[in-house]
């Protein structure tokens, strides 16, 4: 198995992790979640004036066929926007970027980083992904820890071929002939990773190892309150469960992957949100909170209005 085909449940799955926690299966909101702006809702209009309206649309990296499915008036938002902004884009030119920097420098080997009890818990989870023992050698930490974050695929969803959904909207902007822009370069979302120290990248691994036997039940869960647009009780939950990780992950996680993110992101649609109609697809996550990308577009002059 090729290297290069890691790459996108990379970019995608390295997220879910840490937003895992058995707290999720709760029907009512967590007893930790205050209300926060914009707390429920997966599509939001936003609107200023002189500026076109535009739309904002939570997405879950996930292949979950349910997932896929649009209704009706998230797909209207879709047709009338003249372009489309994503997260990132996966050239041919990122994959060769991006596959670079998931490998350890030449002559390294995983096994000798991580230790051998861990290389073979890990390298018996990696057979049912059809990752060899050889070609997980060549992982850095981090990049095998993500690869656990998503179940392997059945022969029955192979033969179905699923994608993504953010996938999925890229494809149909480019058939409705729409302009796709991303917000972020894969190598810079991966380079996020791999400036975590080596005793966070283990931290890493070990919560993957550990969760990987419920991560069918978990993901469930999570889906279910993505499915209802509880985003904000998704970000309470994964809160709570950050508590137990040491300082550097849990700033890392909290910061860099979500906060820190969201003002970049908002600084950069921004000028394109002036230039026509758009919708912007960028995972649900990044949407609720004072520091979530809605409340930052609001700051700006936007005026926000939920219709999904």
């Amino acid at each position: 198995m090729r290297i290069k085909y890691f790459v996108r449940p990379l970019l995608t799955y390295l997220f879910l992790i840490f937003f895992l926690s058995p707290a999720v299966a709760a029907s009512s909101r967590p007893e930790n979640c205050e209300t926060r702006p914009y707390d429920h809702g997966k599509l939001w209009e936003v609107s200023k004036k002189g500026a076109p309206t535009s739309f904002i649309f939570g997405t879950m990296h996930s292949k979950d066929p349910r997932i896929l499915y649009l209704p009706g008036i998230v797909m209207k938002a879709f047709n009338r926007s003249s372009q489309l902004i994503v997260e990132t884009i996966l050239n041919s030119k990122t994959i060769q970027d991006s596959r670079a920097l998931m490998l350890a420098p030449h002559g390294q080997s995983l096994e000798l980083a991580i230790g051998a009890e861990r290389f073979l818990k890990l390298r018996e989870i990696a057979g049912n992904y059809g990752i060899s023992a050889p070609v997980l050698q060549r992982f850095k930490i981090w990049a095998a820890a993500s690869i656990l974050s998503q179940p392997p695929q059945s022969r029955s969803q192979q033969a179905a071929k699923l994608t993504l959904l953010d996938r999925e909207l890229e494809k149909m902007a480019h058939q409705m002939k729409k302009p796709v822009f991303p917000l972020e370069k894969a190598i810079e979302q991966l380079g996020l990773f791999d400036a975590l120290s080596k005793d966070a990248q283990l931290e890493f691994l070990d919560q993957a190892i550990k969760e990987y036997p419920d991560l069918d039940g978990e993901l469930e869960k999570l889906t279910g309150h993505y499915l209802a647009g509880r985003t904000g009780w998704i970000f309470c939950e994964m809160e709570g469960s950050l508590k137990s990780l040491s300082p550097e992950l849990n700033d890392f996680m909290t910061n860099k992957l979500i906060r820190h993110r969201n003002h970049t992101m908002t600084e950069r649609m921004l000028s394109k949100l002036s230039t026509g109609s758009t919708f912007v697809a960028i995972g649900a996550m990044h949407l609720p909170g004072d520091e979530g990308v809605l409340s930052l577009l609001k700051k700006n002059g936007y005026e926000i209005r939920r219709r999904f």
